[in-house]
């Protein structure tokens, strides 16, 4: 496993999310503090050896950005140091779009490492205390490319509110490493109007709403599922949300799941809600945050179609209906979170690879004087590296003209080819009898 995704998994995705009103409610009584402003930029490991310096991305590959592993390779002593990979511009950091761009032509752009965290070290062991880390760091002089993040140690919850109180609103927010390891991320709580798609109703009163389902609008009546939220109404509220949603019930090929284990109701893609979030994630320790794409039509419903990169809300929260928002692209799209971080981009290489057949049946069978047609297709994807395929894939297809629905199709995820052929078979033992013959093999 890559030394980022074990950070990640083990630290990173721990951060837990403060809205600045509870800074003296949420964050614990601690010997001490220190905090710090948070860069807005992607977060990055610096791995520094007797034979160089790496720079590694939230994914794991290595970046290619030489300002940065010059100047780490004038630290002689091995360590593994996190950081946020910024993007400077006239002497100040720029967003973490910036970055991105940035990235692509690194020799012409002022990329430099924030540094704010030591991983390893000769002298780092699990007794070590932030303190030492901070200490460590600060030992690390500053190089134009390579900085410690400047740190204010405090003791009391009260001197936090005041370091908050001090930033701008142009500031990310604020970052809080206690004495006792726990690390809090300080934020603006973040406001996003988003498409209602569906509803699911409490377990032990099928009257009251339990959560909304809620989606971006992406254009040409498709949306992306983006998060379940049950906070923020009132018991009137989840009344009457049920009432308002369940005549508008549309049927769906794609199933969410409550947190009750029930089923969530899908409806027509007409309202708008705004929620509040503490904060939006790209990506986990499996890698980038990928959710489904639904497709609707009033005649079919909500259909499936596919899977892509986009972000989680950390505690989102119901605060009103947008009566004066439409469910679009412009009105509740991406953008207005995107705008705020990015999702993690797939690597696409593999997926530009097309697919080859491994095997293919077809059998026809003369019925009230149509052709009824079934056909069994294996294919091996080529694309299991992205995350968002399986390896092998079984399509199973049966065409009936006298039915109401004449063509219907079902998809098995394989993890062989071994896998693949033994259900072709089993669909094969249960779908081709007396009558059926082989027309393609």
């Amino acid at each position: 496993m890559p030394p980022i995704t074990t950070y990640k998994s083990k630290t990173a995705s721990r951060y837990m999310p403060v809205p600045p009103e509870h800074i003296g409610l949420k964050i614990m009584e601690s010997e001490y503090y220190f905090a710090s402003m948070k860069y807005d930029g992607h977060l990055a490991l610096l791995h520094i050896t007797d034979k160089g310096a790496q720079l590694f991305d939230a994914t794991g590959d290595v970046l290619s950005v030489p300002a940065i592993t010059d100047a780490a390779a004038t630290i002689k002593e091995p360590m593994l140091l996190a950081g946020e990979l910024c993007c400077f511009v006239k002497g100040k950091p720029a967003s973490h779009r910036e970055v991105s761009a940035a990235l692509d032509e690194p020799e012409k752009q002022d990329l430099r490492l924030a540094l704010f965290d030591v991983v390893e070290h000769a002298s780092i062991h699990d007794a070590s205390t932030p303190a030492d880390k901070m200490l460590l760091l600060a030992s690390i002089s500053s190089r134009e490319a390579i900085f410690p993040i400047a740190q204010s140690k405090y003791e009391s919850r009260k001197d936090l509110i005041t370091f908050f109180n001090s930033l701008t609103t142009e500031d990310e927010g604020m970052v809080v490493r206690a004495a006792n390891g726990i690390v809090y991320k300080v934020k603006r709580s973040i406001s996003l109007d988003l498409v209602v798609l569906g509803y699911a109703v409490a377990s032990d009163n099928h009257n009251r709403l339990r959560d909304l389902l809620l989606g971006f609008a992406l254009g040409n009546d498709q949306y992306q599922v983006v998060a379940k939220c049950g906070n923020g109404f009132s018991d009137s509220e989840r009344e009457a949300w049920v009432k308002q949603l369940e005549g508008d019930a549309v049927t769906s090929d794609y199933v969410e799941v409550s947190g009750a284990k029930t089923a969530f109701v899908l409806v027509k893609p007409q309202q708008v809600v705004e929620v509040s979030c503490l904060d939006l994630i790209e990506s986990t320790g499996d890698g980038p945050i990928l959710k489904a794409i639904l497709s609707h039509t009033p005649a079919q419903g909500y259909l499936r179609a596919g899977m892509a990169s986009t972000l989680s809300l950390i505690n989102p929260v119901f605060v009103r209906s947008r009566t004066d928002k439409q469910p679009t692209a412009e009105q509740a799209g991406t953008q207005q979170a995107y705008a705020i971080k990015s999702p993690v981009s797939l690597k696409l290489g593999s997926e530009e690879t097309e697919s080859t057949i491994l095997r293919r049946e077809v059998f026809t069978k003369a019925t009230k004087g149509a052709t009824a047609v079934r056909k069994f297709v294996a294919l091996q994807t080529h694309k299991e590296s992205s995350g968002n395929y399986a390896p092998y894939v079984v399509v199973y297809s049966d065409y009936s003209g006298g039915r109401k629905t004449p063509l219907e199709q079902e998809l098995f995820l394989c993890g062989s080819a071994k896998e693949a052929d033994e259900k072709i078979e089993a669909l094969k033992t249960e779908n081709i009898k007396k009558g059926w013959e082989a027309t393609f093999k």
